[in-house]
């Protein structure tokens, strides 16, 4: 079985609320050493600039962060703090922005996966509401459409998961898709092997509030998942969601091995 964390955090896009005059956003660029990044912060620090949100990644051998501060009690200008950082002999660039009345970062685009599949995130009743909308004008075969394509996505994703990971075993591999329908918001999943099949619950699974039925999408996913990494062919026997919670179940039985 593959379990979750009893407890995550929400990882927010946008800023909590719109921050006031004096917040500024700073982009910096930099070469990777020991001790940069404390550097950069220190900056910060030495003239009173209280950093709220800090962001740094890897990309292409550089590290990008993104710095909001607020520099009410600030001794030094942006400019001024911009022309210190620029100054650190492993800073490449620097970049400074207001952040008043701004929802978003100034600076990132696009979105990705991994660093180079590009992604697009959407709110999520919206694209519930397409497949509902299906499901209402072609009845069982809006339904057969969702979960079909939902199985392709899943098997599209797998073949990605295992060019980023080379040759792993089953269970690393099942365990990077956990991981990773945590972290692009699809739900947390638990998957364990029954004697005919599989039993999958999704905690948190997304759902608008008056459905009754689970996403035939996010079914094609769960068995598109299974199909894909242990070449069986799955019928879903039992799928059900509880709207309050979130928790979706599905249980799954092996029909046949899938054609290599």
């Amino acid at each position: 079985m593959f379990s979750t964390k009893p407890r995550y955090f929400s990882r927010n896009l946008g800023l909590a609320s719109p921050p006031g005059d004096n917040v500024h956003e700073f982009l910096v660029v930099w070469n990777h050493e020991l001790g940069s990044l404390a550097k950069v912060l220190q900056v910060f620090s030495t003239h009173k600039a209280k950093v709220i949100v800090a962001h740094s990644q890897l990309e292409e051998g550089m590290v990008v962060g993104t710095f909001y501060c607020d520099t009410t009690k600030a001794d030094e200008t942006v400019e001024g703090m911009q022309k210190e950082i620029k100054e650190l002999t492993f800073v490449r660039s620097v970049d400074a922005a207001s952040a008043e009345s701004s929802l978003f970062d100034k600076f990132l685009f696009p979105v990705t996966v991994w660093g180079r599949e590009r992604v697009i995130i959407m709110r999520l009743s919206p694209l519930l509401n397409i497949e509902r909308r299906l499901v209402e004008e072609l009845g069982s075969a809006g339904s057969a459409i969702m979960f079909r394509e939902g199985e392709g996505y899943a098997a599209e994703t797998i073949v990605q998961y295992r060019t980023a990971l080379g040759e792993v075993a089953t269970g690393v591999l099942l365990g990077n898709v956990v991981d990773g329908l945590r972290a692009t918001g699809w739900g947390l999943f638990e998957f364990k092997e029954t004697k005919d099949g599989y039993e999958v619950t999704v905690r948190d699974a997304p759902t608008l509030a008056t459905t009754t039925e689970p996403s035939r999408f996010l079914c094609g996913i769960v068995a598109g998942i299974l199909e894909t990494v242990f070449s069986v062919k799955m019928k879903v026997v039992e799928s059900t969601i509880e709207p309050k919670s979130g928790r979706m179940f599905v249980r799954l039985s092996k029909t046949s091995d899938m054609k290599s």
